[in-house]
């Protein structure tokens, strides 16, 4: 067995799966209705995932495995905390005792946002709501376990996989004739197949520690948007406008732009713009 994946029935996940298997990399992964190649596993449960990497003794486990709802956070920290934070602990206590690998994803929501500058894996963190906060201490207690890993942290993540921000400015640009979409956010977005290669890829380099990845260059959700719109043809305006004109629970970063250029340097390759992962997505949403 060459690794374990869970999470698998996400949108990284599925990803993962795909680049795993079209390598015959052997592997299992979770899934609350197992079918072939996997099995049930929550990682909550100390003695569960303990016994079953022990079982199975694989040379990577990839956790794709989290709760992402930001907003939702705010109210159930403690149960974002347990999975993104408890949940890969237990991950990281079993890798350490089998001497297993880690490869576990992680946010630019684990900043503060006030950069004026990428962010680097060795800048000080500084969360501003719970999603973060449980991230960050996903990744701390990943350290202090004392196991080998490769924490990456990725950010505006889409992808056919499931449900995302392209997708849903796709679809909403199909029935409006306007759209605000803020402008004063900047992050990179990624394209979930480019990370679930760089996840695989980096599992085979000796270098452990923290790394970024995103597809390039920084952008705000409006451009984002826009690039959406221009390439559907949809007969839709999107116009600027303020975080302040859409409150949310959480606050989001106006800076999270991550410097991926030394993650790119270790895998050995440099994924496609955004602009270009857009426009293959938004080509498939069409046909």
């Amino acid at each position: 067995m060459q690794a374990i994946v869970t999470g698998s029935q996400g949108m990284l996940g599925k990803e993962l799966k795909a680049i795993l298997s079209s390598n015959n990399i052997p592997a299992l992964y979770t899934d609350i209705n197992p079918g072939e190649n996997e099995f049930r596993l929550d990682i909550t449960d100390r003695e569960a995932v303990i016994a079953k990497v022990e079982e199975l003794k694989p040379r990577v486990i990839f956790n794709c495995s989290a709760y992402t709802n930001v907003d939702l956070a705010e109210e159930q920290e403690d149960i974002a905390a347990r999975i993104n934070g408890y949940g890969v602990e237990n991950l990281a206590i079993a890798a350490k005792a089998n001497d297993v690998l880690l490869v576990h994803i992680s946010t630019d929501y684990v900043f503060s946002g006030n950069n004026d500058k990428p962010y680097l894996p060795g800048d000080i963190t500084g969360p501003q709501g719970a999603y973060g906060r449980t991230k960050l201490l996903g990744e701390q207690l990943i350290i202090s376990s004392g196991c080998r890993y490769q924490i990456i942290r990725t950010a505006w993540l889409f992808g056919p996989q499931g449900k995302n921000f392209v997708e849903t400015i796709f679809k909403l640009s199909q029935s409006r004739s306007e759209l605000k979409v803020v402008n004063d956010q900047h992050g990179c977005p990624t394209w979930a197949p480019d990370l679930a290669q760089c996840m695989a890829d980096i599992a085979t380099k000796p270098e452990y520690g923290i790394f970024h990845f995103c597809n390039g260059p920084a952008c705000t959700w409006f451009d984002l948007a826009r690039a959406v719109v221009q390439d559907a043809g949809h007969d839709c305006t999107v116009k600027p406008c303020n975080s302040t004109e859409f409150p949310r629970p959480a606050q989001r970063p106006a800076w999270s732009v991550l410097g991926s250029s030394e993650t790119y340097r270790i895998i050995g390759w440099q994924p496609r713009k955004w602009q270009d992962a857009v426009t293959q997505y938004v080509k498939a949403l069409k046909s």
